[in-house]
């Protein structure tokens, strides 16, 4: 397999990149599901949890693509497209983003091969830093990242939407994780899920990208490398 060779850097994104995020998913829309169920059959409304937890599971894919993350914001749209005519308050609304967050945290665990792959990279010199997106409400995914147990590997956490006006994949957050760590972003590489956010916004800055390929958004935006685990970067660096 052919080399990266020169870099300084390797910086990460987090959701489904270091932490099984698809499994938080999964909890996060079945307690979602199951709370709106409740609520709707309260008020003689009968909708099955079923085809509530399938139109958040679209609605979730389709907020990711356009970047919208604040949860807030998601639930009166989910309350149209499941045919609910209820009014929702603005108390409800922030039961299910809380509901949502703390199912979500509780499921998604690091992968099994994050730790490993952070302690190499660190025994080899390389500088770490991670990359994410804000989970719309400011300081919320900065709370989330000190409860990670790999968190002292990491030499610079930005997160976009927090740290900088804008969410990947505009360039400022990987501009400024490079500066914070006082190199050029040529000699840093971004390893993430995401084409349309993570390879993206990392190739506009200038940084070399791998992409962790766990699922198929049907991007066209094309990394320097693709991977299938974490495992597989020391084949590259």
């Amino acid at each position: 397999m052919h080399r990266l060779g020169g870099m300084k850097a390797v910086l990460f994104d987090l959701d489904e990149t270091l932490i099984d995020a698809p499994a938080g998913l999964k909890a996060a829309h079945r307690a979602v599901a199951r709370e709106l169920h409740r609520y709707l059959a309260f008020r003689g409304i009968e909708i099955s949890e079923g085809p509530i937890r399938t139109k958040l599971e679209s609605l979730d894919d389709r907020m990711n693509l356009q970047t919208k993350y604040d949860r807030d914001a998601w639930w009166p749209v989910l309350f149209e497209e499941i045919g609910a005519k209820q009014k929702i308050s603005h108390q409800f609304i922030r039961r299910l983003t809380r509901l949502y967050w703390s199912s979500f945290v509780a499921a998604s665990k690091p992968y099994a091969d994050t730790r490993p792959t952070l302690a190499y990279l660190k025994r080899k010199g390389y500088k770490l830093g991670m990359i994410t997106d804000t989970d719309g409400v400011k300081g919320k995914k900065k709370r989330r990242i000190k409860r990670l147990d790999f968190l002292e590997f990491f030499d610079v956490v930005v997160i976009g939407g927090d740290d900088t006006k804008q969410t990947k994949p505009s360039p400022r957050p990987f501009e400024l994780a490079a500066s914070k760590l006082g190199l050029p972003a040529g000699k840093c590489v971004f390893v993430g899920d995401k084409p349309f956010t993570d390879i993206r916004g990392a190739k506009t800055a200038g940084m070399r990208t791998i992409l962790l390929k766990r699922r198929d958004w049907g991007s066209g935006d094309r990394a320097d490398f693709t991977i299938n685990s974490l495992a597989e970067l020391p084949q590259i660096l």
